[in-house]
């Protein structure tokens, strides 16, 4: 019986009565970010983003194009390593060394060569997450862009 009078004790103690929930700094209302098209040819399209937070990693789908390659921007800048899957446009950016996109960045996130395209291209299922992998919130995102 002491036993678990000493273990809810030890457990309240332990307890911080006000805890920092990392989220705050994430959904900061004066936070802006944005990631949408650019530029557009018939073989290659930018990929832009604009942050006030560091970028860990991302993740989206690419549709009415099949994405054969990435090139250039922030993203190689940085040393992420980006991948894609071909039949359900799914498109990863990430660092295994732990870097990251810093804060303030805008411009070129990488560019995008395509074939197979349709009248439109579409990013969908946007993901950003900070480096500790936490979901950021995200602005804007760019829908779709035709040609």
């Amino acid at each position: 019986m002491y036993r678990l009078y000493y273990l809810g004790l030890i457990f309240l103690l332990g307890c911080d009565s006000n805890p920092i929930n990392d989220n705050d700094i994430i959904n900061d209302d004066s936070s802006s970010i944005s990631i949408f098209f650019g530029s557009i040819s018939n073989q290659t399209i930018e990929l832009n983003l604009n942050t006030s937070h560091e970028i860990g990693g991302f993740q989206f789908t690419i549709s009415g194009a099949t994405i054969t390659s990435f090139n250039d921007g922030l993203a190689q800048e940085y040393g992420f390593s980006i991948a894609s899957n071909p039949d359900t446009g799914i498109i990863i950016g990430y660092s295994l060394s732990g870097n990251s996109i810093p804060s303030g960045s805008n411009g070129l996130l990488t560019n995008l060569s395509y074939i197979n395209q349709n009248s439109s291209i579409c990013i969908s299922d946007v993901i950003l997450s900070d480096p500790d992998a936490n979901s950021l919130n995200i602005n804007l995102i760019g829908d779709c862009i035709e040609y």
